[in-house]
């Protein structure tokens, strides 16, 4: 898939930048393919390790963190006893 961007020419947002932020991308989304492929990218652009693995750091945070609050719904709705799903007449109605 080829995504043209429009960049101004003092913008933080060089190619070097969009890599790291494929690669976190691809994390938060599972994706071997895409991790693989941007890593390479990222590593031809001469972004360093440190910068990837930092990349990597920031998306396991986040998708951790998005990871837990649903667990914590989950256990909220399931422990507590709140209302259904087919209560409140959201999704399943």
């Amino acid at each position: 898939m080829s995504v043209n961007l429009i960049v101004a020419t003092d913008s933080l947002y060089t190619q070097q930048i969009r890599e790291l932020v494929a690669i976190g991308a691809a994390i938060a989304a599972n994706c071997e393919p895409c991790f693989k492929f941007h890593y390479d990218k990222a590593h031809n652009l001469g972004v360093s390790k440190e910068d990837m693995l930092n990349a990597v750091e920031t998306a396991k945070m986040v998708k951790e963190a998005s990871a837990s609050n649903v667990l914590d719904l989950a256990n909220k709705y399931l422990q507590n006893a709140s209302p259904s799903c087919g209560e409140k007449k959201t999704c399943c109605s």
